[in-house]
């Protein structure tokens, strides 16, 4: 292989290969462009769930608040119960039987007066009896309806609680992969700037062996015949014989013209 054949080998092998790399740089900047969407739509995802979350748990202490109000109602109903029940003397019904045959007694019965003052005494503490069982009657009604609501409230809550962390979830499986596309994008980055590097060399390298080429064309086509580092060195001599104003024939002239150092 002659010397012409192998810059010109050179020079193709590395255009060659400037190609090649600029084949991997297209696919690799279709590659990023194709992870900066799967970014995006994780993130507005991720946003979305987080938002989500937010409101969840807005929800969730909502439900909580209400639930401590709920048992402070609770609380009170049950000390007033407390002290209530202790001094009713029977259940509602059996106040009311009692009242009832008691009142007939004292309307219809004839009784002495020291009687009917006994009988009006007990039909008032009979009443006030009454009137405490109706207490306990509504504050037990009062007491199962709070009891529900607060069956409820939990309910709501544990609810609230597994949308939040289903959310949750979804949020952290977005940013993992919106993290991973980031990271991919960065090693794709990495590998693109390396090769821009190794194309610039590549194509500085093919430019030195191609102008190389050239020149040794332009020495070949001027002395075919003649070894290519004799008629260079021949050249460079007349050159510097002309420089110094030495006397230099036609011929060695035309020679410098050819290879365009004159």
């Amino acid at each position: 292989m002659t010397a012409m054949e192998d810059l010109k080998e050179k020079r193709n092998g590395l255009n060659s290969r400037v190609k090649e790399l600029g084949e991997e740089r297209k696919k690799l900047i279709e590659e990023m462009k194709a992870l900066k969407t799967i970014i995006t739509e994780n993130k507005e995802l991720r946003n979305k769930a987080n938002e989500e979350v937010k409101s969840l748990k807005e929800k969730r202490i909502a439900s909580f608040d209400e639930i401590k109000k709920v048992k402070q109602e609770v609380d009170g109903i049950l000390e007033i119960l407390k002290h209530v029940r202790d001094s009713v003397g029977g259940s509602y019904n059996m106040l009311k039987e009692e009242l009832s045959e008691l009142d007939w007694d004292y309307q219809t019965g004839v009784h002495s007066i020291k009687k009917e003052k006994e009988m009006v005494k007990q039909i008032e503490i009979i009443e006030e009896e009454i009137v405490k069982s109706e207490i306990v009657h509504d504050k037990k009604s009062g007491l199962i309806r709070l009891e529900r609501k607060l069956k409820e409230l939990y309910t709501e809550a544990n609810v609230y609680h597994g949308l939040l962390m289903n959310r949750a979830k979804e949020s952290e499986k977005h940013h993992d992969t919106l993290m991973k596309s980031i990271r991919e994008i960065d090693a794709l980055e990495q590998r693109v700037d390396q090769i821009d590097n190794d194309m610039a060399e590549a194509m500085e390298q093919a430019d030195k062996f191609h102008k190389e080429l050239k020149e040794s064309e332009r020495y070949t086509s001027v002395a075919p015949e003649q070894n290519m580092e004799e008629v260079k060195k021949k050249a460079e001599e007349i050159l510097a014989n002309f420089k110094a104003g030495k006397k230099v024939t036609m011929e060695e002239l035309s020679l410098l013209q050819q290879l365009g150092l004159y």
